[in-house]
């Protein structure tokens, strides 16, 4: 088990050397509701619409779909599916595919609405992917009213209003080049006199794990420290996880995404930074977001994927100090 004197550094190093960190997946998969119009016919686009094992993603309709046993919703690949369920109404299709099902060819949908209208079918593509997509599709076969589309708007306006600002938080710490070590975490405003940097071991043993993790998680150390203060950020800390990761090729996996997840709340994609200096068959990975006092206090599960999504890591039971 490695000491605080050699896990520290890592620490440091994390926070003065920003520009070198992997940034969260692009924007499709960040988790919420998406509004999708269906396009004419002649265009012959079939959308996609991403979909997370274990999850459940329901799609709503604005015409009714035909039931099933009438032929209303074809999937291929249905026995990979765990559940697949239309409403009474017709309006709200639920599928779920199953835990560790990664389909290499995305599986086609197809719905055939009730009404005979044009377009009598919509077709789209299941696309897979271990990290949390959209939960929920509202998907528009006729034109939408301006109140509609007006409302919608300043939804996106709102949302791309937050990401501006986000983005120029963050790159106001990127190029920030104060003094490194802990006087660089105390003039990033990461350095409190009262609590410093608090660190916690995890009892590798007591983690739930994922039976299908691609590499061994050897040990894991927690840690978390002060928020760099803001106006909207009162109450807010940094935390961290350091992981060292075992197995024939680990020196191949590259970590390209991750997210950690509360008990019973959405998951959040972090930050994440991988060692290049590693002995064989070891790498080491630390993730990194910023979390109010009280989210701190709960539990978390983390995860991590490589560039195919399907080789992962997946931690369970994950606490901060």
């Amino acid at each position: 088990m490695p000491t605080l004197r050699t896990a520290l550094p890592l620490l440091l190093s994390l926070h003065v050397a920003l520009p070198a960190l992997a940034q969260p997946p692009p924007e499709p998969w960040e988790p919420g509701i998406r509004h999708l119009q269906l396009s004419p016919p002649v265009t012959g686009e079939v959308p996609e619409l991403r979909i997370t094992p274990g999850l459940a993603l329901t799609v709503e309709f604005d015409s009714p779909v035909r039931p099933l046993r009438q032929g209303g919703v074809e999937l291929e690949e249905r026995g990979r599916f765990r559940r697949v369920s239309l409403d009474e109404e017709g309006h709200v299709l639920t599928l779920v595919l199953a835990p560790g099902e990664l389909p290499d060819k995305p599986p086609r949908l197809t719905v055939h609405f009730a009404d005979g209208a044009v377009p009598a079918s919509a077709a789209f593509h299941l696309v897979a992917h271990p990290a949390p997509a959209q939960t929920h599709v509202q998907v528009y076969r006729q034109p939408r009213s301006a109140e509609v589309c007006c409302a919608q708007a300043d939804a996106e306006r709102e949302k791309a209003l937050r990401c501006q600002v986000e983005l120029e938080r963050t790159r106001a710490e990127a190029s920030t080049r104060g003094p490194a070590g802990l006087i660089g975490l105390r003039s990033q405003g990461l350095l409190d006199t009262e609590e410093g940097v608090r660190t916690q071991w995890l009892d590798i043993h007591t983690l739930s794990r994922a039976p299908v993790n691609a590499l061994r998680p050897s040990w894991a150390t927690a840690f978390r420290s002060a928020a760099p203060p803001r106006q909207e950020g009162a109450g807010r800390v940094r935390v961290a996880v350091l992981l060292r990761l075992e197995g024939p090729d680990a020196q191949a996996w590259k970590a390209e995404g991750a997210q950690l997840a509360s008990r019973g709340g959405a998951g959040r994609h972090v930050t994440v930074w991988q060692s290049s200096a590693n002995e064989p068959g070891v790498t080491e990975v630390m993730v990194e977001t910023e979390l109010t006092k009280e989210e701190a206090r709960d539990r978390f599960t983390l995860k991590l994927w490589d560039a195919s999504g399907t080789r992962t890591v997946t931690l369970g039971g994950v606490t901060f100090p």
